[in-house]
């Protein structure tokens, strides 16, 4: 053999290996961004990974925008915490979210935090929905019918039957990231924010009060109970409010 075909051979051996190597580096790569997303999945939404991926320093801008905000909570968690062991009151906690979130998930809302076993939770953001307000009363309808399959889960491990309230509100609001370089996370801030949480705070279990806002967003495919519109005062706001009791929404009914 030659020395230039030899030289040529080693030289097409070469690229082979450097071509293998590549591929390997790629499907290293690809593997590592895949699990990287499903471990942020567990922390932010798709629709938020999105918006921080095209962003070039990883955050979200703020912005003031109208969007739908739900705040749910389960009645005496503190008691049931208090009775319970603590692997089991964890174990029923994680099972109730795990199903709530599924359902959140299912009509575009954004789930910002726990706060115990407290929701909160935006429609409309970071991508604009100009259904955000159906879309959550549907969402808050289809949590408290799925609450029977979580009792019956409950019942069938020996746990006690819980209950949860969502409180829904809609308007102005400043979305985006807020934090340092070392911690940061979406949000959303403003008093209608807070205002949302106070809605809630009224509620009994089982039960879903929206705001005349979010009545007049969602509009004629919302069921309210009879007589179950209240003038409430909450704490912090300047006038008192109507809030009425959903029942149901398109053909969908909580029971």
């Amino acid at each position: 053999m030659s020395k230039a075909a030899s030289t040529h051979g080693a030289e097409k051996q070469r690229i082979a290996e450097l071509e293998q190597q590549v591929a390997q580096l790629k499907n290293a790569i690809e593997e590592n961004e895949k699990s990287y997303r499903l471990t942020m999945a567990r922390y932010v939404t798709t629709e938020v990974m999105g918006e921080i991926a095209s962003s070039s320093n990883a955050t979200v801008a703020g912005e003031r925008r109208e969007v739908t905000m739900m705040f749910t909570d389960l009645r005496n968690s503190t008691e049931l915490s208090e009775r319970m062991e603590p692997e089991a009151y964890i174990r029923l906690l994680n099972h109730y979210l795990e199903n709530m979130i599924t359902i959140i998930d299912g009509w575009r809302g954004n789930i910002l935090e726990f706060v115990g076993d407290a929701i909160v939770c935006v429609y409309g953001a970071p991508h604009e929905n100009t259904d955000a307000a159906t879309d959550a009363v549907y969402s808050a309808v289809a949590m408290q019918r799925h609450m029977s399959k979580v009792n019956e889960w409950n019942r069938a491990e020996g746990y006690p039957s819980i209950q949860m309230g969502i409180g829904i509100h809609t308007g102005e609001a400043i979305v985006g990231s807020i934090g340092s370089e070392t911690r940061m996370k979406y949000d959303v801030i403003g008093r209608n924010m807070n205002l949302t949480s106070r809605v809630e705070g009224f509620t009994k279990g089982g039960q879903i009060l929206i705001t005349d806002e979010t009545l007049s967003a969602a509009n004629e495919q919302v069921v309210l109970k009879k007589d179950g519109t209240m003038l409430v005062h909450p704490k912090g706001v300047q006038n008192p409010i109507h809030v009425h009791d959903v029942i149901g929404i398109g053909g969908l009914r909580i029971s």
